[in-house]
């Protein structure tokens, strides 16, 4: 199993074979935690007039995201997990859009199979991929705090061994991290960077298809 890692949006698209995209902070986590709270399917998409039209075409849906960290006016909800963890989401359709993350799918059109990754799906991607043992694996980081899931999902995929603790002090000295732990930042609720640390909350990843015209998150089980 060849690992091949790659750092910015506009590189997810030389990615290729099982690609996993990461945002740490915090698209990724905040889909997991969506279906978590019973989401029946996600949508990413790469702007916001995508998500409207989606909403417009389908009134039942409900949108999800932000832009530069902010959620965005007319959405249901922002891109919050420790905001998401407090909804009844059950059965719904999310259209989300993030700066990082849903980009970073949008632009990995070369994936053989697409993996949405973070710390609380992340024991559920490595084991998915040991048994599909693939010849090309290619992780895609989308912000400078993702390098760290990056090394992490290697490192498991190789069977080295693990310092959580190491890694999660390493995510507090990030400028993502710093951000997120500044209790003067009061866009950034502190909780989405403690619930994005939850090692292996999950026993699911998230797989993204292209169905028809649309990106689709759903829930793998393992």
């Amino acid at each position: 199993m060849k690992i091949q890692k790659y750092y910015g949006v506009p590189n997810a698209v030389k990615a290729k074979g099982v690609v996993v995209v990461i945002d740490i902070l915090r698209a990724a986590t905040t889909e997991a935690f969506a279906f978590y709270k019973g989401a029946k399917q996600i949508l990413p998409v790469a702007t916001a007039e995508e998500a409207f039209a989606l909403k417009k075409e389908n009134p039942k849906y409900l949108l999800m995201g932000e832009n530069k960290a902010i959620k965005i006016k007319g959405f249901d909800f922002g891109n919050s997990p420790f905001e998401i963890s407090k909804i009844d989401l059950s059965g719904k359709t999310i259209v989300h859009r993030s700066s990082q993350g849903t980009q970073g799918l949008v632009r990995a059109i070369n994936a053989k199979e697409l993996i949405f990754g973070s710390f609380v799906t992340g024991s559920a991607i490595v084991l998915h991929i040991q048994k599909q043992n693939p010849s090309l694996v290619s992780i895609v980081s989308t912000d400078p705090e993702d390098m760290l899931f990056a090394d992490y999902l290697s490192d498991m995929l190789q069977e080295k061994t693990i310092n959580k603790k190491e890694i999660v002090q390493a995510m507090r000295l990030t400028k993502g991290g710093q951000l997120f732990l500044d209790p003067g930042v009061t866009f950034l609720p502190e909780e989405d960077f403690h619930y994005s640390m939850m090692f292996d909350k999950f026993n699911f990843f998230v797989k993204v298809e292209k169905i028809g015209d649309n990106l689709v998150s759903k829930v793998v089980k393992m």
